[in-house]
């Protein structure tokens, strides 16, 4: 339903650190995607450029929950995690007989266990959203990370590659270049008091909440980063986006709880020093649901002055 904020270094891995002797790490251009010629949500470069850049640069493929994972290659599961926690959530990483190292972040569940031999193109795993303690920690997708020539652990979790740059090109073609997004840039002086330790709802212009929202036929797919200026800061101030799950007449039904962003006060002392925090958050929206922001004043007295929303976003 929802992509959050981007992934970080996930748990370390175990076992298997080292490759077999006589293995030699190429950079073989005949790996297969996870789930085929899909849509890309997020490309490694997007990863990268990230402010700040992902803690694993990879390749985000835009997937329903429960599809099917096929390995990318020949080679041997060293490394998987079950659990829901860090910002990876559930995991498998493979080592390509080739010397390579690829990680499939954010599973539903896995179907091969630790130290499995696998063949390219077997399924080893069903796509999913966890991450951050939740099984909807992220919208649904698969994160892909390759390593050439060792472990994340040996060469830096940051130190990845781009993915597709070696997967196969015939007789499978590459997704089609995504179409420019649409952009949006507001800027509000909201000049606003807000409770003392409540979640309160971020007003973006003079009559509207929302950051984005979607019908029951309706898609968008985007990047957004809102920027909040306050004064009367001296405990910090907190902020997150939440999503609204409606039902076809627009009914609120549920809601999701993005990662807390919690902001520190400025050091100057000044009693009218402004405090800056900012959240980015690259989302997927499908169905009935709408985006807002939230602020919490970890003190009295917080008074929100400006509020900047950016986003580029895509329609589908």
């Amino acid at each position: 339903m929802l992509i959050a904020a981007g992934a970080a270094i996930g748990a370390s891995a175990v076992g298997w650190e080292t490759f077999s002797p006589g293995l030699s790490a190429t950079a073989a251009g005949t790996y297969l995607r996870p789930c085929g010629d899909v849509r890309i949500s997020s490309s490694w470069q997007g990863h990268k450029n990230r402010n700040p850049p992902s803690g694993e640069p990879g390749t985000d493929y835009a997937v329903i929950t429960g599809t099917q994972i096929r390995a990318a290659a020949n080679g041997v599961i060293v490394d998987r995690k079950d659990s829901t926690t860090t910002a990876t959530g559930r995991y498998l990483a493979l080592r390509a007989d080739d010397g390579n190292y690829i990680r499939y972040l954010h599973l539903q569940s896995s179907t091969v266990p630790l130290g499995a031999r696998v063949a390219r193109g077997q399924v080893i795993a069903y796509s999913g959203a966890s991450g951050f303690g939740s099984d909807t920690g992220y919208g649904p997708h698969v994160h892909v990370s390759l390593w050439i020539g060792g472990t994340p652990l040996q060469l830096g979790f940051t130190n990845s590659v781009d993915f597709e740059k070696y997967v196969e090109v015939e007789p499978s073609q590459p997704p089609a270049e995504e179409p420019v997004p649409l952009h949006q840039s507001t800027t509000y002086s909201w000049n606003t008091v807000v409770p003392h330790d409540v979640w309160t709802p971020i007003r973006v212009t003079s009559g509207q909440y929302y950051l984005a929202s979607t019908g029951s036929t309706a898609k968008e797919t985007g990047d957004l980063s809102i920027y909040v200026s306050a004064t009367g800061v001296t405990q910090g101030f907190q902020l997150r986006v939440m999503a609204d799950v409606l039902n076809a007449s627009g009914g609120k039904i549920g809601a999701v709880g993005q990662p807390v962003v919690e902001v520190p006060p400025t050091r100057d002392a000044a009693a009218n020093a402004l405090t800056f925090g900012q959240y980015d958050l690259p989302y997927f929206l499908s169905g009935p649901l709408r985006l807002y922001a939230q602020i919490r004043a970890l003190n009295p007295g917080v008074k929100v002055q400006q509020v900047i929303l950016k986003k580029n976003f895509w329609l589908s």
